[in-house]
């Protein structure tokens, strides 16, 4: 008899090796790892908290001087309420600045009835701070610095002397800052202010109004009312 044919080899047959077993687990785990859902990002920022101002002891001359040579102003709690009566043509607007109370953007007078919005308008702050705030002669002469305003010490004195007073709805004596026909050394600026000061020996009450020298003018008797219908409550003058 003959003996059965030998069995046929595949051609395509590879012996299997731990090689190829290693390697094919290895490809399993990593197609398994992948997510096939997009992944979604968020970007967290962190702002720093502001410093706070220093609380330096206050005196009724220049006070302590900070940084760039301006007062330094104590930033304490003071436990007053003011409020005021919001002029026609103003709007309130948010502000970046926490010493603020009352933040507005007094429109032009000329633009006020025509509903145009005025992108200049002259910028008015409310602030309180406890006590002197550094000193009168500190804040205006402050006030002066942000204008590019000098004036000599017999200047000030004269300045102050003969700036107008007035009394606030609740009965606090305060007075006027007019820097709008001052000028500056070089008279290029192109900016003013025109403000009221409300001070006891408890508080300081300020009202700047900051802007274009022409726009100030203009809002001048606006402010003015507006100062005077403040309306202070807390402790005794």
């Amino acid at each position: 008899m003959r003996s059965p044919p030998p069995p046929l080899k595949n051609p395509f047959f590879r012996p299997k090796s731990p090689f190829y077993g290693l390697a094919g687990l290895g490809l399993a785990l990593l197609l398994g790892c992948q997510d096939t859902q997009p992944r979604v990002y968020t970007e967290v920022a962190f702002k720093p908290l502001a410093a706070s101002m220093p609380n330096g002891p206050m005196s009724g001359g220049m006070g302590p001087m900070a940084a760039g040579g301006m007062p330094a102003m104590s930033a304490a709690p003071v436990d007053i309420k003011v409020t005021w009566k919001l002029p026609e043509g103003w709007t309130t607007k948010d502000s970046a600045n926490a010493m603020r109370i009352g933040s507005f953007a007094a429109t032009d007078p000329d633009l006020a009835n025509s509903g145009e919005i005025d992108p200049n308008a002259v910028d008015v702050s409310v602030v309180q701070l406890a006590g002197d705030a550094g000193g009168l002669k500190a804040n205006i002469m402050r006030w002066m610095g942000q204008v590019g305003v000098k004036m000599g010490p017999e200047d000030l004195e004269a300045f102050i002397k003969a700036a107008a007073r007035f009394k606030t709805a609740s009965g606090q004596e305060g007075m006027f800052v007019d820097l709008t026909d001052k000028l500056s050394g070089d008279m290029t600026q192109d900016k003013t202010i025109y403000g009221a000061i409300v001070q006891t020996k408890e508080y300081t009450v300020f009202v700047k109004a900051m802007g274009e020298m022409a726009k100030v003018q203009r809002q001048k008797p606006i402010v003015k009312a507006f100062s005077q219908s403040l309306r202070i409550e807390g402790p005794k003058s």
